[in-house]
């Protein structure tokens, strides 16, 4: 199924926008209502600081935020000095948003912003003999913590840097051991994160009494469907929780560290196994005359049992797969099958490879196989790499720093059907390709082969072949109609969402602009459409492009106009173009692809119009 192919089929990004907003405000206004160490609100700080850094338009984050924290003055505390630091955070990343940052670096800041703004409200109320230097300081503390916390539960499942290529012998299998660990310790740290997001929800929901039923939920579903050191780490976070939030139980974590012992020394005999164990042992030493603080609240036990009980057994299977997808873990049975399958699409790859080779050796029109086997070729090794892990675990993008608006304009030469194409997708690895074809002709035999041509490369991209075979597919698709004349142009772009470089392929297609604040740049490549020579040479141009850069990619009938200035020129009707696009005050790409599509159809006022095709695309 094609998707966004044409102006009525475009993806329409709003919705899906106006969830997030609605699911950040909630989410800022719950964690912002948690009281810390007896009047503090360092979750509060931390979120906003961690989202505008990432992003400078989160900005308005600071208003759920502070919501949260006002309704708290009625109540006897006095939090100007959180509320100044959740501002100033807000105002101090959203300036420095061009600077790039690293996570510590943020939240020193952030925990600098803290102290300096509680401490200067304590002074100026006279409140200063309510506070301690180590309550200032735990309080600075929890602010540089939850920052982690964030961007642990925020960034892109992975963080291990691996480069491709092989590795042999003991080097490489060190290296491999070395990766194993670092995904561990990853998958460690976002179950922390999951813990302590929890909490702090549960915090902000005003059930603070239901934390240790929770915690030990949680530790139940480590024990069944992790791995003992992760209910362990549980344990502790709720331990040190329950202690900064002021309601200490030691005792009880005490006795959980104990019952997660015991539970894991009782070995995995599946779900309901390990969880009764650790729950009997809990309510064992509470029972016991042990003279120590131990043991846990039957309603505790009880409530944390029958929940992961009920959980369990209707649940089980999804609730399983999220804790092992989220921690980046899965059963071993499953990662020797997805070791096995990745060996088997690795030796189909490998005879792919070797036919294309042989293939590649005729000069007629049994090439045109190679480039087939080829295809096939990278198909199953890019399959290969997502099964067997290695997408997760490419790059070290910790996130995607951009989001890619797009709006297209159309208007057809005569009639409803307009012979060009456009389309545009996510194709994997953070890339996002968009492109512009122009058939031969008007109409419907126009139309049929720019959707074919936008279509397929849009299909072969995603799928994982190169942009290079893709295109040399397609010409030789298009060669092979002996009958009649058929031939397509190729305006492709692809950007990366996470460091902003992109390629521009022309395949015989008009210039593409590109709107640097209000300079307006060409971008041209000389060369025929597809279908018309053998052996095509693809070449790109590459550029980086940042923050509230526009690209303009339009079809030939809109860069060459119908007036081409009154001298027969179309570089005069594209400069132009240029100027009308340099003049756009407006953000909204849909509106800068009307105005341009809206100057090229008034050039045609009198003469015989062409199809009329703007994409336009703004990175934010």
């Amino acid at each position: 199924m094609m998707e966004h192919t044409t102006k009525a089929s475009a993806f329409n990004l709003s919705k899906i926008k106006a969830v997030r907003v609605a699911a950040l405000m909630i989410f800022a206004w719950l964690i912002s209502r948690g009281v810390f160490l007896d009047g503090y609100f360092p979750a509060a700080v931390a979120f906003v600081a961690y989202m505008v850094r990432r992003k400078r338009l989160d900005i308005w984050l600071v208003i759920p935020a502070a919501a949260g924290i006002l309704p708290y003055f009625r109540r006897g505390y006095e939090p100007w000095g959180d509320l100044a630091a959740v501002i100033l955070c807000g105002i101090l990343f959203a300036v420095s948003g061009r600077i790039k940052l690293e996570t510590w670096q943020t939240a020193a800041i952030s925990a600098s912003a803290g102290i300096i703004c509680t401490s200067v409200s304590r002074l100026v109320t006279a409140a200063v003999y309510e506070m301690s230097v180590k309550e200032l300081l735990l309080y600075g503390l929890l602010i540089f913590v939850f920052v982690f916390v964030f961007d642990t539960l925020w960034e892109e499942k992975g963080g291990v840097s691996v480069r491709s290529g092989r590795t042999a012998g003991r080097r490489g299998q060190a290296f491999r051991a070395s990766s194993r660990t670092a995904v561990y310790t990853a998958g460690e740290l976002r179950a922390a994160s999951l813990v302590s997001v929890s909490l702090l929800l549960l915090n902000g929901l005003g059930l603070s009494f239901l934390s240790w039923p929770v915690v030990l939920f949680l530790a139940m579903a480590a024990l069944a469907y992790l791995d003992p050191g992760t209910a362990f780490l549980t344990v502790a976070i709720g331990g040190i929780w329950t202690g900064v939030t002021g309601q200490g139980q030691w005792g009880l974590m005490a006795t959980a560290v104990i019952g997660v012992a015991t539970a894991a020394l009782a070995g995995k005999k599946g779900g309901f196994v390990p969880a009764a164990v650790l729950i009997f042992t809990c309510w064992a030493l509470g029972m016991a005359e042990s003279g120590v603080v131990l043991g846990a609240d039957n309603y505790c036990l009880l409530l944390s049992g029958a929940s992961f009980l009920a959980v369990n057994w209707k649940f089980g299977g999804k609730l399983e797969k999220f804790i092992a997808t989220y921690a980046g873990k899965e059963k071993p049975e499953k990662a020797e099958a997805g070791t096995k399958a990745a060996k088997l699409l690795k030796a189909r790859a490998e005879d792919m490879e070797d036919l294309s080779e042989l293939y590649s050796t005729y000069l007629d029109s049994r090439s045109v196989v190679a480039g087939q086997f080829d295809v096939t070729r990278q198909i199953m090794e890019d399959i290969r790499r997502r099964i067997s892990g290695s997408a997760r675990l490419a790059g070290s993008r910790s996130h995607e720093k951009f989001e890619v608006d797009i709006s297209v304009a159309q208007c057809a030469a005569a009639g409803d059907i307009n012979g060009d194409c456009c389309g545009w997708q996510d194709i994997g690895d953070g890339k996002v390709a968009m492109i512009v074809s122009d058939g031969m002709g008007k109409g419907k035999k126009a139309a049929a082969e720019s959707l074919m041509v936008t279509k397929t490369i849009i299909s072969l991209l995603r799928s994982g072949v190169t942009t290079d075979l893709t295109l040399k597919m397609v010409n030789a698709v298009m060669l092979m109609k002996e009958d009649e004349d058929s031939y397509a142009t190729v305006d492709l772009a692809i950007v990366d969402k996470c460091t902003g470089k992109t390629k521009f392929y022309k395949i015989g297609a008009a210039p593409t602009l590109i709107r640097r604040k209000d300079k307006v740049e060409e971008v041209k490549l000389s060369a025929v459409p597809l279908g018309i020579v053998n052996g095509l040479k693809v070449r790109y141009v590459e550029t980086v492009l940042k923050k509230d850069d526009w690209i303009i990619m339009m079809s030939d009938g809109v860069s060459d106009g119908g007036v081409a200035g009154g001298s027969g020129r179309s570089d005069v009707f594209l400069s132009m173009l240029k100027e009308t696009a340099a003049g756009v005050r407006s953000t909204d790409t849909r509106t800068m692809s009307d105005l341009i599509l809206n100057r090229a159809a008034d050039s045609y006022i009198g003469k015989e119009r062409d199809d009329l095709t703007v994409l336009v695309a703004r990175l934010s």
